[in-house]
Parts: structure tokens; C-alpha cells; sequence
């Protein structure tokens, strides 16, 4: 996700700071379409909601060395997508707890907003590889 002046929403894992610079990401539920699932995502992720979908930046196959995701996750198919903020966000840094459907926190982020060129050096690859697609997509709005 994008912000009016061109900076990603970025987050870290309060209590797993290797796992980190990441976008919010995640699963797609059963019969839920991905557009529907990255706002889902990005909703329960972050607390963000004022957003539009810009366009689908492309899709890729991965697959996942074991245990770094939950067994059986290993392969995966990615869709990725330009999401823009609507409204400013109340803070430039902020925590937010993840609970995903309940009300239990499972993981702690701590977000930020990074220009493309610092997110480029943060990211892990199979993420960073969305930023050239992403400014394309900026480009055009």
C-alpha cells in the first residue's frame, strides 16, 4: 500500500525482529477472491481500511523453505497488488496487534511508512520484486 506521497507501508515483527522488513501479506480464505483477500489482509494486519485497490500487480509461484511457514504452506501461489491510502494514517509509526478472525493477538507489527528505494534494501526478495511493478503503477495514476 502507498500513501499520497509515494512511501509503502512497511511493518517488523515486534517479537521477531529476524524475520524482518515485510508488507502486509497473508492467506486467502476458501472461495474468497484474492481482491477481497488483500483488503481482509491488510485490514487485519495493520488496522488500515481506508483504501482503494489501484490494480493487481501480477501473480508467481514460491515455494516456501520448510519451517518458515506452517507445514503444508510451503508451496504457494502470490498474488500482489497496488493498494492505495485514501486518507492519511493518524500516526507515522504505529503497533497494531494481529488477531485475524478473533480476538486473540497472535503477532505484534510495528508499522512504518519507508520511500521505494529504502523499501528496496528492507524487503526480503520475493517482495521486493513487486517495487518495479509498483512504480509503474504509480505512474500511471
Amino acid at each position: 500500500m502507498t500513501d499520497a506521497t509515494g512511501r509503502l507501508l512497511v511493518f517488523d515483527h515486534v517479537d521477531a525482529p529476524s524475520a524482518g522488513t515485510q508488507v502486509p501479506a497473508g492467506g486467502i480464505k476458501d472461495a474468497e477472491p484474492p481482491d477481497v483477500a488483500v483488503v481482509r489482509e491488510l485490514v487485519e494486519e495493520s488496522g488500515v481500511s481506508d483504501v482503494r485497490l489501484v490494480r493487481k500487480l501480477g501473480e508467481t509461484w514460491y515455494m516456501a523453505d520448510e519451517g518458515n511457514v506452517p507445514a503444508g504452506f510451503e508451496e504457494q501461489v502470490q498474488h500482489a497488488f497496488h493498494l492505495q491510502l485514501l486518507s492519511p494514517t493518524r500516526d507515522e509509526h504505529w503497533e497494531w496487534d494481529e488477531c485475524s478472525d478473533g480476538n486473540v493477538p497472535l503477532q505484534r507489527f510495528a508499522f512504518r511508512w519507508v520511500g521505494l528505494d529504502d523499501a528496496e534494501r528492507l524487503l526480503w526478495p520475493i517482495q521486493a520484486m513487486w517495487l518495479h511493478p509498483l512504480r509503474l503503477s504509480m505512474a500511471l495514476l
